[in-house]
């Protein structure tokens, strides 16, 4: 991933970040995420979910990867750059950064990989079709097998996302094709066709296979 740099950032989003959370370069290096001025537990979390629980791989995060993280605005990312920025990798904590569950998998949260980040923003984007396609006014009219079907695949996909970082380099490369491949398909579900039962019974069966297929791609499947 590319580090961002200060410089990329735009003057006015600074002058906002600034009003909402006081950028002083003074101040000690954070020890932890929730050291960042303005950044609440729910964001914290998020972050930590995400595979951000280590700073020094948060500062070197770009901002397309950190807009995927559920919940952080623009402004908000673009403040933890800057907030970060002052600060050499080796002034900030990336052990004690991070918050770890019982059941963390092998790979640390700082092994969080372009692959990872790949696979966390093609998962959040199969999320976003499925939401649309469910709070579409057609979705009254859905065989219930296509709904549980739609229901498993946005399961699926939050999965990966939150093991994407304990994924091995092959298991993210064929969840990134397999997510695509799905998001595609997704995307082309509307109009006429979502109305039509027999067009429902044929996505439902394309999705079927491969929501398996994204299934085999999981930690324990």
């Amino acid at each position: 991933m590319s580090q961002s740099e200060p410089s990329a950032i735009p003057t006015e989003t600074v002058q906002a970040a600034s009003r909402s959370g006081a950028i002083d370069s003074s101040v000690s290096p954070p020890r932890s995420l929730s050291d960042i001025p303005g950044l609440g537990p729910i964001r914290v979390r998020a972050l930590q979910k995400a595979g951000w629980g280590s700073l020094s791989a948060l500062r070197s995060a770009n901002l397309e990867t950190l807009l995927t993280v559920p919940g952080l605005t623009e402004i908000k990312a673009r403040y933890i750059q800057q907030y970060l920025a002052p600060f050499a990798p080796e002034e900030l904590a990336p052990a004690s950064a991070a918050v770890e569950s019982p059941s963390a998998g092998p790979a640390a949260p700082s092994d969080f990989t372009v692959g990872a980040a790949q696979v966390v923003q093609r998962a959040t984007r199969a999320m976003g079709e499925i939401i649309t396609i469910l709070l579409s006014p057609e979705a009254s009219q859905f065989r219930s097998r296509l709904l549980r079907i739609l229901g498993q695949m946005a399961q699926c996909a939050e999965s990966l996302a939150t093991d994407a970082a304990h994924l091995s380099e092959e298991q993210q490369s064929r969840a990134i094709r397999r997510l695509r491949r799905a998001t595609k398909v997704l995307s082309e579900f509307t109009g006429a066709s979502m109305s039509d039962r027999k067009a429902q019974g044929r996505i439902a069966d394309v999705l079927e296979e491969l929501n398996a297929k994204l299934a085999e791609c999981r930690l324990s499947s």
